[in-house]
């Protein structure tokens, strides 16, 4: 989740949450479509939306 690596050590790393939110966001979604929403293709949809949005939050938060 690293990037900025090829500059050698003296670089800063960066992490990127929005795509993490994304992913855990989408299995999170799968996990809780069939019991709220009782369809898993909308639970994943809903899901990985919302993990887009907080790991967005997050990055442009620590970017502060």
């Amino acid at each position: 989740m690293d990037t900025n690596s090829s500059k050698g050590d003296r670089s800063l790393k960066t992490a990127y949450y929005a795509g993490s939110g994304l992913a855990i966001g989408a299995a999170i979604g799968m996990i809780l479509g069939p019991l709220l929403f009782e369809n898993l293709a909308w639970g994943c949809v809903i899901g990985a939306m919302v993990g887009l949005v907080i790991g967005a939050v997050i990055d442009a938060h620590g970017r502060r």
